[in-house]
């Protein structure tokens, strides 16, 4: 796995740091490898689950003990319901750990992704619970059993402290509908969030039907230049009807018909 950033490697466009924003919603942010052609990528998911109310322990205890929504997304962090955590007025957080999470055995290229998982979730949930003070950006300071700069996954000395690396970011990646979700039958909100193509972003859209056939509702449609927001994020709405769906989301290079980054969602209307 290259230790340089994802998206650099393989000359993708990276995608945009935006931190989420304060949200109302009770959902904790969790972010999960996935594999690419192009290379390994930091998904988001928003799960859904009964909390204790510490937004960051709760996401960091997701992330190591749950499932996530999608079966290719995945994590090399072992599971523990040991999780400390404290945060300052720096918008520092600390994450305190088991030396068994970090016992995985992994090279440069997928230790480093594997702690940006860390970082990226423990931000989010600090962002998303409007936990950040001022404007600093937060970064993170991971601890192994009290220590620090402990040597993790074999031979990884872990730095003072972390700032998420956007690089790492899933090029294109579907907030909404989200992979497993369920919705109701009317207008469906399609929110995405993508680097910028120089031939743009593109989305097609197909039914699925009880033995798992796919029939093609949108075979590519362009998502117009103006719908899309400096930090990459757009959405549009559709119109469905009841039965299964799948999204899919890639980006184009001038020259070129290949369909880059792609990245899909399956979901039901009721």
């Amino acid at each position: 796995m290259p230790i340089s950033t994802a998206a650099g490697t393989v000359g993708l466009p990276p995608a945009n740091d935006s931190v989420e924003h304060h949200s109302p919603i009770d959902r904790l942010p969790i972010y999960w490898l996935e594999n690419m052609d192009l290379g390994v990528f930091l998904y988001r998911e928003y799960a859904t689950k009964n909390a204790t109310g510490e937004p960051i322990g709760d996401s960091i205890s997701y992330l190591l003990n749950e499932k996530p929504a999608n079966a290719e997304w995945y994590t090399h962090l072992k599971p523990s319901g040991e999780v400390g955590v404290s945060m300052n007025q720096d918008n520092v957080i600390t994450l305190d750990l088991p030396e068994k999470v970090f016992s995985a055995k992994l090279d440069r290229g997928l230790s480093e992704r594997t702690i940006q998982q860390l970082v990226f979730t423990a931000t989010a949930a600090a962002s998303n619970a409007g936990l950040l003070v001022g404007s600093l950006p937060p970064k993170v300071r991971i601890l192994v059993d009290g220590r620090a700069n402990a040597t993790v996954f074999g031979d990884l000395r872990l730095a003072d402290s972390y700032d998420r690396d956007a690089s790492f970011m899933a090029p294109i990646w579907i907030i909404d509908p989200q992979y497993g979700s369920t919705r109701k039958a009317g207008q469906i909100q399609f929110n995405a969030r993508a680097s910028k193509f120089s031939d743009g972003i593109y989305y097609s859209l197909e039914s699925k039907d009880k033995s798992g056939k796919l029939t093609v509702l949108t075979a590519e449609e362009p998502i117009p230049e103006d719908k899309v927001n400096p930090d990459g994020s757009f959405d549009f709405t559709k119109q469905l009807s009841v039965g299964a769906y799948k999204l899919t989301f890639w980006g184009r290079e001038s020259g070129s018909e290949e369909k880059i980054a792609s990245v899909s969602s399956e979901f039901t209307i009721k």
